[in-house]
């Protein structure tokens, strides 16, 4: 798997999850990940996502959630 940083930027948004999903699923075809694996990453992703918009701000304003995938050789 190459180790290629991937990275993209997201509305501080609920509405953004299905981009959230897509960029990911584009990724993880492209590098090789299982069905299965880009789940439990967008689940891990959505989660934290979600929490980062309900917990991380402290106004109602627009804010950019820049998120960088860097993939692991074990």
């Amino acid at each position: 798997m190459a180790r290629k940083e991937y990275s993209f930027e997201l509305k501080n948004s609920l509405s953004e999850l299905d981009k959230l999903c897509e960029y990911l699923e584009d990724y993880g075809q492209k590098i090789g990940l299982s069905k299965k694996l880009i789940f439990e990453i967008n689940l891990a992703l959505d989660e934290l996502f979600t929490n980062i918009i309900s917990y991380g701000f402290k106004d109602e304003e627009e804010h950019i959630i820049k998120v960088t995938i860097t993939p692991q050789n074990e």
